[in-house]
């Protein structure tokens, strides 16, 4: 399974609460997974909780759609930040099957630096940019 380019990857099985009438994963189980990665990452990466004074908020998402996942499938989200602003930052997710090795879907999103305490954008800390260069395969852009 292609995933070098991640190092933050999430895995788990198909829970029957995300599969439809089709019989296969619901297209918007993909945004809860990808928002699930995004979190495991600025927990574990940017060393912040989810609950904490500064956080992420989402401003866009867009998910291409490559081919269904089952129920009981084994798959395995990779995360990684790719562009780096001055208030935003942008994450790509892919989800891979790791029961036959190919790609699900994938999953660009753009978040914005936020304090949830003074309820504003801020801009993104320092610390949050050595974190994400220490950690990425790849370096994000700049912007």
């Amino acid at each position: 399974m292609p995933l070098t380019d991640f190092r933050s990857i999430t895995r788990f099985r198909v829970p029957f609460c995300d599969i439809d009438m089709m019989q296969h994963v619901n297209n918007a189980a993909y945004v809860v997974w990808a928002e699930t990665a995004r979190c495991v990452y600025f927990d574990e990466v940017l060393g912040e909780s989810v609950s904490g004074a500064n956080g992420i908020i989402l401003a866009k998402v867009e998910i291409t759609y490559e081919r269904p996942l089952e129920y009981r499938e084994h798959v395995a989200v990779g995360c990684r930040v790719t562009r780096l602003g001055n208030k935003s930052f942008d994450f790509l997710c892919e989800m891979w099957s790791d029961d036959t090795g190919q790609r699900s879907a994938l999953c660009s999103a753009t978040v914005v630096a936020y304090n949830y305490e003074a309820k504003t954008t801020i801009p993104i800390p320092e610390s949050w940019r050595e974190r994400i260069a220490a950690h990425e395969v790849i370096a994000p852009t700049p912007t």
